[in-house]
Order: structure tokens, then sequence, then C-alpha cells
């Protein structure tokens, strides 16, 4: 893959050889690949598997000890403009005191947007949230699902060209997980924004992705890179039941089953 004169590439997320060491402790080894302009990329892997450590420097949050990441042609060497992210714990990453309006502007003042900019990108966000209305209230008044949907319209308030998702929904019931999940489909497709998801639901993963990467091993390597040709719209019951899901959902399933079990003969011996 190459990014010159690549109109694709000048938009894509581009992973070349990326490696990260703690030490003398390698987490992740020579990962390559891409994701393009407006597809939904899922990762998964065993626990341990260095995921929140390949989102970490997927984002600028931490410099890969080898190989590089690229974003819209430019090297990532801090969050780059353009890339929001969206962490698990909502509870923390928003403040109580201020309202719901404040919390989803909140970044925008801090990038010198004035008041009437910033108050038309936060409507907006909010009504893609499903949240028009809500302004004034503050996240204590609010049930764990609409939280996480102040988080994402402030994700969203940026109108950036990707989103990184951390186990966005690891903290919510079932029933709002699923609405969580076709909420952000239909963000992505609305929009035709990128979006990479880290989670350790396999069926999560498969439902929502165009591609779903598989991390396994120690240091962790690319193990699969599986292309979801389910249909769309995707429907919780309906995709759910199709044999395809339970093929994909398999697959992703031995190939972390797999993983999981040579370490575990690695670590015995």
């Amino acid at each position: 893959m190459t990014t010159n004169n690549s109109t694709s590439a000048n938009q894509s997320l581009l992973v070349e050889g990326l490696g990260h060491s703690y030490g003398d402790h390698q987490v992740l080894r020579d990962l390559s690949f891409e994701v393009e302009a407006g597809q939904f990329v899922s990762v998964v892997g065993p626990s341990g598997a260095g995921k929140s450590t390949l989102l970490q420097c997927l984002t600028g949050l931490r410099k890969p000890t080898a190989g590089q990441v690229s974003f819209r042609g430019q090297k990532v060497s801090g969050t780059p403009r353009g890339m929001s992210i969206v962490f698990q714990d909502y509870s923390r990453s928003l403040m109580p005191w201020m309202s719901v309006a404040d919390n989803v502007g909140l970044p925008l003042k801090s990038a010198g947007l004035n008041k009437t900019d910033r108050s038309a990108r936060v409507q907006r966000a909010l009504a893609e949230v499903g949240l028009a209305g809500s302004e004034a209230k503050y996240p204590w008044q609010l049930s764990g699902g609409m939280q996480q949907r102040v988080a994402i319209a402030r994700a969203l308030a940026f109108d950036p060209a990707a989103i990184v998702m951390d186990e966005p929904f690891a903290s919510v019931d079932a029933q709002t997980r699923s609405e969580l999940e076709d909420l952000v489909l239909g963000v992505r497709d609305h929009l035709g924004i990128m979006v990479l998801l880290v989670t350790h639901d396999i069926d999560e993963a498969v439902y929502l992705a165009d591609r779903v990467l598989v991390l396994a091993g120690r240091p962790a390597t690319l193990a699969a890179d599986l292309k979801v040709d389910l249909p769309v719209p995707r429907h919780q019951v309906r995709t759910k039941a199709l044999p395809l899901f339970g093929e994909l959902r398999g697959e992703v399933l031995s190939l972390i089953q797999g993983s999981g079990a040579a370490q575990a003969a690695a670590a015995a011996r």
C-alpha cells in the first residue's frame, strides 16, 4: 500500500509495521492494515492481546516503538485533527455539574470556536444521537445509555472524519447496547464517517463491521482481516439469524480460542 498521490489513502487510517514494547515486554508486532474512509472496522482479540495499546497508538495517545500510523496522509504524533475518541467509561468523561449542551460543547470551546458556531454544532450532534431537547439536563438526570449518547454527541460535534471507540457499550444493559449499536450504524451511514471499534464482544464485532481484525499471539500479530458480507441495513434479529453471521462469529471465536489455547500451552511449558 502507498499513500503517494492517492485520494483513498489521503482519507484513510494507515498502519505500517506497527509494534510496541513496554521495556523488554513486546505487546504488538508488525501490524499492517488500512481502514478506508467510511468503513466500519472492529478489532477483537483475547484478553491481554494489546487491543488497548493498539488503540492508544492509533489515536496518538501512545507512540509506537516500531512502525508508524498515518491518518489522512499525515503521520500520527498526537490525536490527529479529524479524529474523535469515545471511551468506555462515560460516567468519568462527562462533567456532572455541566449541562448536556455544555458537556458536548466543552471541547469546542477549548478549540476556540465562537458561541454561535458551538451552539450550532452541539444542536446538530445531539439531534444525530436522538437527544434533541435534552440540552438543559445534567448527566445525573440521564440513564447510562443516554449518557453514552452524550459522549458520542461530543465526539460528533467536532465533525470528525473518523471515530475510534474503546468498548463503548460495555457498561450498559443488553437492550441498551443493541440500541446504541444501531445508533452508531445509523450515524456512520448518515455522516459517512470511518468508525474503528475495539470490543471483546464477538457478536457485536461481526454485527457492526464491514471488516473484523483479529489480534492473536504474544506478542500480538494480525491473525485475520475478515470481510463481513452481511446484507445492509443490519437488523438485530434478522441479521444474527443468518447462517453467514454464525459462520463469521464461529471463525472469529476459533481464532481467539486457538490463540488462547496456544498461549496457555506455552505458559505451561
